[in-house]
């Protein structure tokens, strides 16, 4: 296997759950996992990626969704930093959110609130959305 000198960050589209990730660990092929929860299986297996990468000595700096990786990235040992959008230029699914993460000092303030501490707001799905019913206003 050919060496880098640069220390290579990867895995922020990866959707092979955590025997892709393994394999990258496994060829030393990364010094930072960029795992997303929301392409990679979910919270949980996130968890289970993150615990994998940790016994390699790999840090996790998650992709994307600053307002489910922040929750994350606290909640284990070897995260250290959360990608951070500040308004809705780049990232826009925040304009169907009902509250935002605030940042103070450059540290993001987990909220204090059950689950990830936001809802969607419906009245901003029923702008952005499809015309017709939609599924989350049905099942409750």
């Amino acid at each position: 296997m050919a060496s880098c000198a640069i220390n290579l960050a990867t895995g922020e589209i990866e959707a092979g759950q955590r025997w892709r990730f393994k394999e990258i660990l496994d060829k030393g092929a990364a010094v930072i996992l960029q795992a997303d929860a929301a392409v990679c299986g979910g919270i949980s297996e996130w968890r289970r990626i993150a615990q994998t990468a940790a016994s390699y000595g790999v840090t996790m700096c998650p992709h994307w969704l600053h307002e489910l990786h922040a929750h994350l990235v606290a909640s284990v040992p070897n995260a250290r930093y959360v990608e951070y959008f500040p308004d809705d230029k780049v990232l826009n699914f925040r304009k169907l959110l009902n509250r935002q993460l605030e940042a103070k000092e450059g540290q993001l303030l987990l909220p204090q609130t059950p689950g990830l501490g936001f809802e969607f707001d419906e009245s901003s799905i029923a702008k952005f959305g499809l015309n017709g019913p939609q599924p989350w206003a049905i099942v409750r």
